[in-house]
């Protein structure tokens, strides 16, 4: 159970990247959507270290990026 869940996790993360490099604003909505889902993940399966508060930083600063660039990109699929 655990693996498929996580699987699920870095495949959603993988198409979030997709939709982020046609800078469609899905992407963005589906890349906060599995840090939220990573990270409570990690929590309750108490992964917690040096990685994963380095993890949480980069994803929080690139987060912040897009949602600069949020308003520019396609609405559309």
């Amino acid at each position: 159970m655990i693996p498929a869940l996580y699987g699920i996790l870095v495949a959603a993360q993988f198409i979030s990247c997709v939709g982020i490099w046609y800078f469609k604003q899905w992407g963005v909505q589906l890349y906060i959507m599995t840090f939220f889902a990573k990270t409570l993940f990690f929590l309750l399966s108490d992964q917690v270290g040096f990685s994963f508060y380095f993890g949480i930083l980069l994803s929080v600063s690139f987060i912040i990026i897009l949602l600069r660039h949020y308003p520019r990109m396609n609405p559309n699929l």
